[in-house]
């Protein structure tokens, strides 16, 4: 299992970036969790890039429907509050749950945010999967 953050979710669900190497790691049976804050901010992303103009609203939408099919497991982060809470001078609120998910998993977390990378391997006991190399 891999924990997957915001980053490499949107990157799947647009067909960009690192969509081939998740698309590779379903493929290879592999699970991906993430906790539920997931859905609210996949769907400000998209919000944000429609807002924009950088995506049609009608591929925006696509993009919706389709993270309902994402084999994906998604956690309650009420039970992470605790972890999360105690990395919050390092990692925003967010970063943090998904730090807290991958250190209660004892599973990697992947992400394309190099900040996040770098704050959780200095101050989180979880192995990260850097996709943005």
């Amino acid at each position: 299992m891999t924990v997957v953050d915001t980053s490499v979710v949107v990157d799947y669900l647009l067909g960009i970036g690192v969509a081939d190497r998740v698309h590779a790691t379903l493929t290879l049976g592999e699970e991906l969790a993430a906790p539920d804050l997931l859905v609210f901010e996949v769907l400000a992303v998209l919000r944000r890039l429609t807002g924009r103009d950088e995506l049609s609203a009608e591929r925006a939408a696509g993009a919706v429907t389709d993270l309902g099919d994402v084999p994906l497991m998604l956690f309650s982060s009420l039970p992470l509050r605790d972890r999360a809470w105690a990395l919050r001078e390092n990692l925003t609120a967010a970063d943090a749950l998904f730090v807290a998910l991958a250190e209660h998993l004892g599973e990697p977390l992947a992400t394309k945010d190099a900040a996040l990378a770098r704050a959780a391997r200095v101050h989180a006991a979880v192995e990260i999967v850097d996709l943005q190399h």
